[in-house]
């Protein structure tokens, strides 16, 4: 009888240590979550870091998006933001009304890009508009797209939701998206600029509804654009400030770029912002890899040098062509006396400088790259179904939804 219950005892430690070691791989698992921090301004531009919360669910708090084309720079610019504020900031995907979470006064969204939802509805106030180099852009959203397994939905997404920020994709994915998706991503990029900038002009139909672009529908002329509903009747989506993740990161101008977002949440409602003099201590503490506070970030990941993620020639002087469209678009017409408009056409300056150097390089060590037919094209396209990513709108779904068929049937028959 002693050595069953000396066994039961055993079990049930044994059992008890199981769990404990699952809470705690949890805990570790979310860690990153919790772990968002502020500094607190120690006089003489010295400031020391405490952890980041919620405001609370009663809060009453002037809101801002924070808005951006996908691996734009979102999570550094978020550290940021909680280190300038001590307001953990919160996301367009887990957001829910007031009375049911911790409010929020700053949220992140990739909206209208397929990869973000407007989930806040008329619950936020302004929008700080975030830009990156597409250069450096797309290679990590392709990465991020790999963590999570190509997920197209948000439920798949949750399964790896907490494990991004390891591990790097192969080369051979790589180039199959690249090649696959470079032109439809590069008109994405700029469209989601011109949707922030313009107020919310509408640059796909109504009837896509993963807004991407994706056969059947199909781009919007400028010309026929119309307001998206959401900027018409729940908040005015003009951004007040624009943010270049390139200079954020950069350890010259990143303490003055930090300075901008700060002037755009001080004064607001229910927000409090750090003295400007230790604006450059919250940046250098935001930089530091050493920081335990710090989520994971690209630094983490493991695998392939990130200078392996290369372009063709040609997608390279396409993508400097598209930037140059850009620049010349805001530096002139309407444009001309915005200061949002200014300051992209500074950032897309310095793109295409970036771009062109490296063009440069390829031209002095031009390997020739296979010209491009419809077989490779079929395998492209075939990997592309393979992970789930390609035809978002079948047939006989489409066919299915009462009073949409009608309306969109001419599409397939084309």
């Amino acid at each position: 009888m002693g050595k069953l219950k000396l066994a039961t005892c055993a079990f049930v430690i044994l059992i008890f240590a199981i769990f404990k070691a699952l809470e705690f791989d949890v805990i570790k698992r979310k860690s990153w979550l919790r772990n968002r921090s502020l500094s607190i301004s120690l006089g003489n531009g010295n400031c020391k870091w405490t952890q980041a919360y919620p405001l609370g669910k009663d809060a009453d708090v002037f809101g801002t998006i924070l808005a951006g084309y996908p691996a734009s720079g979102m999570r550094l610019t978020w550290q940021h933001a909680e280190g300038l504020t001590g307001i953990q900031v919160g996301d367009d995907y887990n957001f829910v009304p007031p009375d049911a979470y911790e409010r929020t006064g700053i949220i992140k969204t990739q909206y209208p890009h397929l990869e973000g939802i407007w989930s806040w509805g008329d619950r936020f106030d302004q929008v700080l508009l975030l830009v990156r180099n597409p250069r450096h852009a797309f290679p990590s959203y392709h990465t991020l797209l790999s963590e999570i397994h190509y997920a197209a939905d948000w439920d798949t997404v949750a399964l790896y939701y907490l494990d991004i920020f390891k591990t790097k994709p192969t080369i051979a994915n790589w180039i199959r998206w690249r090649d696959l998706l470079f032109h439809e991503e590069l008109v994405l990029w700029s469209e989601f600029i011109d949707y922030w900038m313009s107020g919310g002009m509408q640059y796909w139909v109504d009837l896509d509804l993963e807004r991407n672009l994706q056969w059947p529908f199909h781009l919007v002329d400028e010309t026929e654009r119309t307001t998206d509903v959401h900027c018409i009747y729940e908040m005015n989506c003009n951004p007040v400030t624009v943010i270049s993740f390139d200079r954020l990161a950069d350890p010259v101008k990143g303490p003055d770029e930090a300075a901008k977002m700060a002037k755009i949440l001080e004064g607001k409602k229910g927000i409090n912002v750090i003295e400007e003099e230790a604006i450059p201590c919250v940046w250098n503490k935001t930089m530091d890899q050493d920081n335990p506070y710090l989520a994971r970030n690209d630094f983490d990941r493991t695998g392939v040098n990130d200078e392996n993620y290369k372009f063709t020639l040609g997608q390279m002087k396409e993508m400097r062509d598209e930037v140059i469209r850009m620049k010349v678009k805001y530096a002139s017409g309407k444009w001309v006396n915005n200061k949002n408009a200014q300051d992209l056409v500074e950032y897309f300056d310095e793109y295409i400088v970036d771009i062109t150097d490296e063009i440069s390089q390829m031209e002095l060590n031009f390997v020739p790259t296979p010209a491009p037919n419809e077989e490779y094209r079929s395998d492209l396209y075939a990997w592309y179904v393979s992970i789930g990513r390609s035809g978002r709108y079948p047939r006989e779904q489409m066919e299915a939804l009462a009073g949409v068929w009608e309306k969109v049937k001419h599409l397939y028959d084309e």
